[in-house]
């Protein structure tokens, strides 16, 4: 084993993520590559583009948004990014970081290739059950489409 992947949102389960890839790094004699993948959003748009019915019987003017606007990428961690890689360093363990831009799955899958991950070590929590139903898990995601093994780290809860 040399290469672990390990994808992370900079949530507060991410801590609990690093540790465990950390200690499984550490036993194996593996490299840690974390990856924090800018998500890329929609713009929103200048001004109204259309209307709607918005509940109300008078027509009220709501945005539409237009899917061939430009598109925003989420703010950078790369501050946090390298406090993790410190810490990780510190414990041996060689860590070196991605911040790749793009739709999280497709990102995540292209650096396990690149790295020649031997495996993915990521949570398994999420934004909720309403998110996962209209937007997905990535972790639902990776778990589907990646020929690497997975292990999947559960969000700490009470």
């Amino acid at each position: 084993m040399k290469s672990i992947l390990v994808p992370i949102d900079c949530s507060a389960a991410s801590t609990r993520i690093v540790d465990l890839a950390r200690q499984v790094a550490k036993a194996f004699a593996a490299e840690i590559h974390l990856i924090h993948v800018r998500e890329i959003s929609p713009a929103p748009p200048a001004a109204p583009m259309g209307y709607g019915v918005s509940g109300m019987p008078e027509l009220m003017p709501m945005p539409i948004i237009d899917p061939g606007a430009q598109t925003l990428p989420e703010k950078s961690h790369k501050a946090e990014l390298a406090e993790w890689q410190k810490e990780i360093e510190q414990a041996g363990v060689k860590a070196t970081l991605h911040e790749p831009t793009g739709a999280v799955v497709d990102e995540i899958l292209k650096q396990a290739d690149a790295v020649n991950a031997d495996f993915i070590v990521m949570g398994s929590h999420g934004h909720g059950a309403m998110y996962n139903l209209l937007v997905g898990s990535v972790t639902e995601g990776v778990l589907k489409r990646s020929t690497r093994p997975l292990l999947l780290v559960p969000s700490s809860r009470s």
